[in-house]
């Protein structure tokens, strides 16, 4: 007689979900492949969930739905068939909340930490306290080769440098801290209640499928997976605007429709021009207001574009801007330039504010290539000013009045205090911080390398845009110095290495081939190079690169990058 296969469904908010159950990711499971851009999507659906009223009369009626989860159990476990990417992420987030209120523990949220703890661990029925050696997450994939480093994280966090991160895991969870610190910084009074919003109003579908035969759930299992993957799981958004739009044609639109829609599958990322035009849209009614999701957006702000079809009028428009061989031939080698140092920044709302530009060109009758240049300079000078200042998270509001005011003004104005930044001076009890300060502290690896880019093409106007897709930072007195090279103590040799003073860039063959050898050694390396500045290293007087050197080099590299700012942060 045949096992009898059993499924239940249930819906649960993510407190429930994460503590009454046990999870492994079986061997037969891909690698954990959710990057930051999936992070961040998540992290921008949660806060903009709680920020659109949690806590209202009608949340309980209007959780926000994180998808299907299907699994089938073994013992005390419950074997995830699908679901283990949000599953881990969620598990990476939580962890990361752990963390935080635990340095930040006054005795008054006891219940909030036992809640997440719950979630994270198995706790022990007698004492109640909370074993992190036993974490209610453990991946078996075999394909997955840095599933302890999870494992390591659950337990103990995460304290090595950013550098050091080899997996999605180190870096997810890192984004999360950070995320979560500066919405603690923006939120003081409600960053609890944000906690609360994500354990108890975030929900998952869970699909258990049982039975008595264990190799028969695994198949029922399965086969509830793949039916739910082609025909029961949400759509995506641009799948539900193609529907709405769709429904609308007549049956002589239909068919051209169609055919245009696949065209523009097979050559781009539609949600990424929907995404586009979202904020062109926002720029010609003049709202300023935070960005929201696209469905929201087009569903219930302007469905009517998606009714009459003019949408894809705008997606066209905006397939020709960011795809077309017609609109890149003709971009000037130094808004190229501009071009690469901005595509280093962290922050990618640039695009938005170019993208604006060139609709509004386009519907003015302007010559967008005649105003790049300057337009990408500007947005380039204030992008940094702030990053480099910590404002970061003021950077969306630029893009916000640069495209607004375009659109109602005819110029773009940033209303940025960039000017105020360059030459304030900010006190604190122990000491006076000035631009200058923030700009010798900026050490991240990427900011740096956009630093060094932009001091190249400032430099050398002439520079090749294409020496190479990702050219390396060269350390021109090396990382791992000897001591009988030049006698320093380890902390003046830390500031040595990695002032900005102190790199270049260059090709990854080179940089390999230049390692950590003696500056005189390195000059024929340098001599190869199809960046300028490494060609002139190469003839540099000296047969050693010192102090002096760095000190020199930094103080120059300041001083023009400074007069950039000055002249184009306006």
């Amino acid at each position: 007689m045949a096992s009898k296969l059993e499924m239940s469904t249930l819906q649960m908010d993510i407190l429930d979900y994460l503590s009454k159950n046990k999870f492994v990711v079986p061997e037969y499971q891909r690698n954990y492949a959710w990057g930051l851009g999936e992070c961040a999507q998540l992290w921008e659906d949660i806060v903009a969930f709680f920020e659109g009223g949690w806590g209202g009369e009608s949340t309980d009626q209007n959780p926000y739905f994180l998808g299907s989860v299907v699994f089938y159990p073994i013992k005390d476990k419950k074997h995830i068939v699908d679901g283990q990417q949000r599953t881990t992420t969620l598990m990476l987030l939580l962890k990361a909340m752990h963390a935080k209120l635990m340095r930040e523990n006054n005795g008054k949220m006891q219940r909030l930490l036992d809640n997440l703890a719950s979630c994270l661990w198995e706790i022990d029925g007698v004492t109640g306290e909370p074993d992190p050696t036993k974490p209610h997450l453990i991946s078996h994939a075999i394909s997955d080769d840095k599933h302890q480093v999870l494992q390591n994280i659950l337990e103990n966090g995460l304290e090595q440098d950013e550098a050091e991160d080899s997996s999605n895991y180190e870096k997810n969870y890192r984004y999360f801290v950070t995320q979560l610190d500066e919405f603690s910084a923006n939120h003081a009074t409600t960053f609890h209640e944000f906690c609360l919003c994500v354990l108890k109003s975030c929900i998952v579908l869970s699909v258990e499928c049982g039975g008595q035969d264990e190799e028969n759930r695994l198949e029922y299992a399965l086969r509830v997976f793949n039916t739910l993957n082609t025909r029961g799981l949400p759509l995506v958004d641009t799948d539900i605007f193609k529907s709405v739009i769709f429904s609308y044609r007549t049956p002589q639109e239909r068919e051209a429709f169609v055919t245009q829609w696949q065209e523009l599958e097979q050559e781009c990322d539609i949600d990424w021009l929907f995404r586009l035009c979202m904020h062109v849209l926002r720029a010609q009614k003049g709202d300023k207001s935070r960005e929201i999701g696209l469905r929201p957006f087009f569903l219930n702000k302007h469905r009517d574009l998606l009714k009459d079809g003019s949408i894809m009028q705008e997606i066209a428009k905006m397939q020709e801007y960011w795809h077309s061989d017609e609109v890149s031939s003709k971009v000037s080698h130094r808004a190229y330039q501009f071009y690469n140092v901005l595509y280093t920044l962290d922050s990618g709302y640039w695009e938005f504010l170019d993208g604006a530009y060139y609709a509004y060109c386009q519907q003015k009758g302007k010559d967008y290539f005649k105003g790049l240049e300057e337009v990408l300079m500007r947005t380039c000078a204030h992008f940094l000013i702030y990053t480099i200042a910590r404002h970061p998270g003021q950077i969306k509001n630029l893009v916000y009045n640069a495209y607004t005011s375009l659109y109602k003004t005819g110029n773009i104005d940033f209303k940025a205090e960039s000017q105020e930044i360059l030459k304030s001076v900010v006190t604190t009890q122990r000491r006076e911080y000035t631009f200058r300060t923030f700009f010798e502290a900026a050490q991240t690896k990427r900011l740096t390398k956009t630093l060094v880019a932009l001091n190249m093409y400032l430099k050398y106007p002439k520079q090749d845009t294409g020496v190479c897709e990702k050219p390396e930072i060269e350390h021109i007195f090396p990382k791992k110095w000897q001591t009988n090279y030049v006698k320093l103590d380890k902390k003046e040799a830390n500031a040595l290495v990695e002032s900005i003073g102190n790199k270049i860039l260059l090709e990854k063959p080179l940089n390999i081939k230049a390692s950590n050898g003696y500056f005189d050694a390195k000059k024929p390396k340098y001599a190869k190079s199809k960046f300028l500045e490494a060609q002139d290293l190469a003839k540099f007087p000296k047969s050693d690169w010192l102090l002096e050197d760095i000190k020199a080099r930094t103080e120059e590299i300041y001083q023009r990058l400074y007069v950039f700012f000055k002249e184009y942060a306006v």
